[in-house]
């Protein structure tokens, strides 16, 4: 009889259990994970409540599985087996059990433009672990890829290291932005996605950061993060608040939009400067309207941000090692077991909003 391990699967809407399942089979040229730390992801709540929608309700085009897959994609772990052939992770760096490392999540056909360019997140066959099938973080093991496991250093915590995948997605946006050290920027919204942009803008040079937020406690997070405005939007005209700060009274010349609702929105396109960019980083469950002319009429940028590259997901790993990234385990609120993920983890996210930033679920108890 195969040993088994616990996992949180998604079965369908609002329906995620903790089940006993088989653990998977190790391949050539695959490693096997002991799952440390995963976070629970707002695309992750989306699934939760709108889904399916990522996950595969019939045969995943890559991975041939569909419903119930296990859930989680920003999660770190240990090493414990090496699949026939296996001698290095990504970029050429050595495997050995007990590394730790993160694993960078996105699937692709790797034969596609997007896939040879390292944009897994554009492949028309794309998927994701801890949606479309092979496992995901919220189980006790997985196994994966070899190329892509990207390792860590030994005095990385794992709980940091399974925040990778989300600053990665802040990362990308980023660099799409291209913000100067100099520049006025925007943030609006200021839960896991912009604490990213945040810590990303400190880590590339920006001072100058403004953030939009609601919540007291995300707030407070955009400040310890690095923000030097932060303005509630129901107190604050958030375009007025933002020429007050730049130093040259024309407001900001990159906005990053990480809330997806129309206020956001509306707030980007009052705020950001003629000439400047908009960076579309939230996901919008919404219908919104936006009239084109405002874009042509001041010359504006609009930049869809879709994940992250492969090379971006080790730049954050060098950028936390580096200390470029500095302490972002500052956005973790809450640990809190497999056990717990539905009631501590889901329902938290989705009924206490206000209380969390990240959550994440742990396996591993080792740091």
């Amino acid at each position: 009889m195969a040993e088994t391990m616990k996992a949180l699967r998604f079965h369908g809407n609002q329906d995620v259990r903790l089940d006993n399942i088989p653990i998977p089979p190790l391949r050539p040229g695959w490693v096997k994970i002991k799952n440390g730390w995963a976070g629970v992801c707002g695309s992750d709540l989306h699934e939760y409540l709108v889904g399916p929608k990522n996950a595969p309700t019939k045969p995943h085009i890559l991975t041939g599985e569909t419903l119930p897959t296990v859930m989680g994609h920003e999660f770190s772990g240990r090493v414990v087996e090496l699949g026939e052939g296996v001698t290095e992770g990504y970029g050429g760096a050595k495997m050995e059990v007990g590394k730790k490392c993160a694993i960078f999540p996105v699937l692709g056909d790797r034969t596609c433009v997007w896939c040879q360019r390292g944009a897994q997140g554009v492949c028309p066959n794309w998927g994701f672990l801890g949606y479309s099938g092979y496992g995901g973080g919220f189980a006790e093991y997985i196994c994966v890829d070899a190329r892509d496991v990207h390792i860590v250093s030994d005095s990385m915590r794992l709980d940091v290291a399974a925040l990778v995948e989300p600053i990665a997605v802040g990362w990308h946006a980023v660099k799409l932005g291209d913000p100067k050290p100099e520049d006025s920027v925007l943030v609006l919204g200021a839960g896991p996605i912009g604490i990213a942009v945040i810590l990303s803008l400190r880590a590339h040079g920006v001072e100058n950061i403004a953030v939009s937020e609601l919540s007291p406690l995300r707030a407070e997070q955009a400040r310890g993060a690095g923000a030097l405005h932060v303005f509630n939007p129901k107190h604050n005209d958030v375009a007025e608040r933002c020429r007050e700060v730049s130093p040259d009274g024309w407001g900001p010349q990159c906005v990053f939009e990480c809330a997806g609702v129309q206020p956001s929105l509306d707030a980007a396109l009052a705020s950001v400067r003629g000439q400047g960019v908009i960076v579309n980083v939230g996901i919008f469950e919404k219908d919104v309207t936006m009239n084109p002319n405002v874009l042509n009429r001041r010359s504006l940028k609009w930049v869809g941000s879709n994940i992250y590259t492969r090379q971006e997901f080790q730049e954050v790993v060098d950028a936390i090692a580096d200390g470029r990234l500095k302490e972002p385990e500052r956005m973790i609120t809450a640990r809190i077991s497999l056990e717990e993920g539905v009631e501590k983890g889901f329902k938290a996210l989705i009924h206490e909003r206000e209380k969390h930033v990240k959550i994440l679920i742990g396996v591993d108890d080792d740091p």
